[in-house]
C-alpha cells in the first residue's frame, strides 16, 4: 500500500495566521520491514510525494499525490504500481475572532495499485474512495515554528462493509511541524498520527499509521535552501495488506526533499 493510504495528510504548515504557501517534492527509499504477523513484501520502492498547502482568506487547502515504483520483482516494473491522492480543504470565515484556531476541515482520499499474482499475470485494485468531515484544531507556538494539529473526523469509506456498517467511522488525527528542532538551525521534526474505525470482511478493527519525519536543510551551506535530506519511519498497526491482525509494521526511509518557495 502506499506511504500515507487512508490519511488525513501531512499538514506539515495548516495554521490560519502567519501561513505561507508552498508546494514540496519528496522522494524516499523504503528499506521495509517484517512486521509481527505478516511480511511487508512491498520493501525496496521507491516513494514520490508531491504536496501543496495554500491559504486564502476563507481558509486553506492542502493535497498530495503518492506514486510507488518497484524495485521489488512482485511488482510491475513498466509503470507505478500505486496511485494514492488525498485533499483536504479547511473552513474558517472567522479569522479575526477568538475561535480562528478553529476550523471545519473536509477531505477526500482515493487511489489504485496493480500487481502480479502467483502466475505472473497483472491484476489491479482500487483505494476505495473515502469522505471525511469534522473539525481541525490548530496550536502553535508566538514564533509559530511548532504548529500542531488536531483533528477530529467523520469517516466515509465507500463500500457497504466499511460504511454504513461501520461502528466506528471515526478518525483522529494528530500533525506536528517543530522547525529548528533542538535548537538546530534547518532542522525539522514532523509527522502526523491517524487513528480510525474501520470493518474488514465484516470484522471491525482499528487501524493506526505514524510516520515522523527528520528533514535538514543541507542546501543552506552551498545557497541552495531548498534541498533538504532526512529520514522517515512509517509505523502502522492493522495497516498492511488491508485486514485485520496483519499486526505491528515498521518500514525506516531515507529521502530528499526539494522545496518550491
Amino acid at each position: 500500500m502506499a506511504k500515507r493510504i487512508i490519511l488525513s495528510a501531512l499538514l506539515l504548515t495548516i495554521f490560519v495566521n502567519g501561513a505561507i504557501a508552498g508546494t514540496n517534492l519528496q522522494i524516499f527509499y523504503d528499506f521495509g520491514s517484517n512486521g509481527t504477523v505478516c511480511e511487508n513484501k512491498r520493501s525496496n520502492r521507491m516513494t514520490t510525494t508531491l504536496e501543496l498547502f495554500y491559504p486564502d482568506p476563507w481558509g486553506n487547502t492542502f493535497a498530495f499525490v503518492d506514486f510507488d515504483y518497484n524495485i521489488n520483482p512482485i511488482d510491475p516494473k513498466n509503470t507505478p504500481f500505486m496511485a494514492y491522492a488525498e485533499i483536504a480543504r479547511c473552513l474558517n470565515f472567522w479569522q479575526n475572532t477568538k475561535a480562528k484556531d478553529l476550523s471545519i476541515q473536509v477531505e477526500y482520499n482515493g487511489g489504485l495499485g496493480i500487481y502480479k499474482d502467483g502466475a505472473g499475470d497483472i491484476r489491479g485494485y482500487g483505494i476505495n474512495h473515502a469522505a471525511l468531515v469534522g473539525l481541525n484544531y490548530f496550536l502553535h507556538t508566538k514564533d509559530f515554528k511548532n504548529t500542531f494539529n488536531l483533528e477530529l473526523l467523520y469517516k466515509y469509506i465507500v463500500d457497504g462493509d466499511n460504511g454504513i456498517k461501520n461502528r466506528a467511522p471515526l478518525q483522529f488525527t494528530f500533525v506536528w511541524a517543530c522547525q529548528d528542532f533542538c535548537t538546530a538551525p534547518g532542522l525539522t521534526f514532523s509527522g502526523f498520527l491517524d487513528i480510525w474505525g474501520q470493518r474488514f470482511g465484516g470484522q471491525q478493527s482499528f487501524v493506526m499509521i505514524s510516520e515522523p519525519q527528520l528533514w535538514y536543510k543541507i542546501g543552506q551551506w552551498f545557497k541552495c535552501p531548498n534541498l533538504n535530506i532526512g529520514a522517515e519511519f512509517e509505523f502502522s498497526y492493522n495497516f498492511t495488506g488491508g485486514t485485520p491482525g496483519t499486526g505491528f509494521m515498521c518500514n525506516p526511509c531515507l529521502g530528499i526533499k526539494w522545496t518550491f518557495d
